[in-house]
């Protein structure tokens, strides 16, 4: 990953959209520019650089000029992210006190109620890899993990390969970012991974023994029929039935498994409200226009990448897949489990054809899961599908 990328992808982190990463990247690198200048650097379309520029500036991230033509500069990183870093250290040291606090009223709790105090252990900095590898070893039932980071995985890989052979149910819960073919380290085969956003880190096995992970190679060891246990298996239950499938992610590069999750996760939540809104107004959903507007770039990529990029979704989201035929000017949806998914990605394909010049006319089957798009001209075609 070039530094340019890597700089932008972190500042995604900090909780910029992709075209805000990009823009203000651009500035810092470039210095003021007027707003053509940032949309050629940033390859932000021309359409969304007001709106990017405004995004930043509310968040305090840019200064706009009133001149003629408009003119945009950085925030300095030293100024502009000062409160942010600041307001995590805050939200860090609220959560400890509040720990703390729970802590104390649980352990009065348990002793005005005469329950025995439970044991748990306090892992050192860079024993917890062998307490994984322990607990893993000694699992008969199930093992489910739920991980910030790919490391805590691939270094007790063959562990969790083992425990699948002997009839060990493994689930695992990693980010998008997490199961890219970007990373290293090989994730375990046999093992059902699915991905979420989320910075969660321990591992219950057999439903009683739990290992709470910490950034610096330690954690906590806790085996009792409390309700920690059960408070965290509810908590993992409830992660694993908002995740998706990883199986399409995991050749991926990080920006595009995180493109196909985002894209998958606006669907699910703004597709249907989107489509209902357009059909009680008698006009076509401009669900693109919603990816473009949550981060997630359309119009900008190639047909073939789009097509890859509604296959790859769809394959996450139910099963699904979409297929290009430049030959017969024809593209090709379907869903396995008929949750309107292919009809989303079908009309994001009829606002790309149309915006690129294309004449195109969805084509819905017997099957109600299945969709074709044909193109009035097929030679032209096999050229923007390059």
């Amino acid at each position: 990953m070039s530094i340019d990328n890597s700089l932008t992808v972190s500042l995604e982190e900090f909780g910029l959209s992709q075209y805000e990463a990009r823009a203000y990247f651009a500035m810092i690198s470039k210095g003021p520019v007027s707003a053509t200048e940032l949309a050629y650097y940033s390859k932000i379309p021309r359409t969304k650089v007001y709106s990017t520029l405004q995004k930043l500036r509310k968040k305090k991230l840019a200064t706009i000029s009133d001149t003629k033509p408009l003119m945009c500069a950085a925030v300095a990183p030293e100024e502009a992210f000062d409160s942010t870093i600041q307001e995590q250290i805050n939200k860090v040291n609220a959560m400890n006190s509040l720990i703390s606090g729970l802590k104390t009223v649980n352990d009065e709790s348990r002793k005005s109620r005469g329950i025995e105090e439970r044991r748990y252990h306090r892992l050192a900095a860079g024993n917890m890899i062998a307490e994984m590898q322990g607990l893993i070893e000694g699992a008969r039932r199930t093992i489910d993990i739920a991980a910030s980071q790919r490391g805590h995985i691939t270094e007790t890989r063959k562990g969790i390969v083992a425990a699948g052979r002997r009839g060990v149910a493994v689930r695992i819960i990693l980010p998008p970012s997490e199961t890219s073919s970007e990373k290293s380290g090989v994730l375990p085969g046999g093992a059902r991974i699915r991905v979420l956003p989320h910075m969660h880190n321990y591992m219950v096995v057999d439903g009683s023994s739990v290992l709470v992970l910490d950034g610096s190679g330690g954690g906590e060891t806790l085996s009792m029929a409390d309700g920690i246990t059960h408070n965290l298996h509810v908590l993992f239950e409830s992660l694993w039935e908002g995740s998706v499938p990883a199986e399409s992610l995991l050749d991926m590069t990080r920006a595009e498994s995180e493109d196909v999750y985002a894209a998958s996760s606006i669907l699910g939540r703004f597709a249907l409200a989107s489509s209902l809104k357009a059909a009680m107004s008698g006009k076509m959903p401009r669900i693109a226009d919603l990816l473009e507007e949550c981060g997630v770039p359309v119009y900008e990529r190639t047909l073939s990448d789009l097509v890859d990029l509604a296959s790859a979704a769809l394959k996450t989201s139910s099963g699904g897949a979409c297929r290009l035929d430049a030959a017969k000017g024809a593209i090709s949806l379907y869903s396995d489990e008929g949750n309107g998914q292919e009809l989303a990605w079908a009309a994001i394909l009829n606002e790309y054809l149309k915006r690129h010049g294309y004449g195109a006319r969805m084509m819905p089957q017997d099957e109600s899961e299945k969709i074709y798009i044909r193109l009035e001209k097929a030679g032209s075609l096999n050229g923007h599908a390059a």
